[in-house]
């Protein structure tokens, strides 16, 4: 059975934290998008994640990564 994966968003990141945000996503093999903020200088970072069987997003791999 296929686990369902719904987006989860890293908001108000700087250029660099989004940077690593993507790059630490990208080298797990999550579908990662970002996007600039409206106010221009901010990013949202929205990463495609597994979910857990009662619905909450896990963190597969561990550790905070913003």
């Amino acid at each position: 059975m296929m686990n369902r994966k719904s987006w989860f968003q890293h908001t108000e990141c700087t250029t660099q934290q989004a940077d690593e945000l993507v790059e630490q996503y990208r080298r797990r093999g999550v579908e990662v998008e970002r996007s600039l903020n409206p106010d221009f200088i901010t990013w949202t970072v929205s990463a495609r994640l597994p979910e857990q069987r009662n619905g909450k997003r896990g963190r597969p791999w561990g550790g905070r990564l913003g």
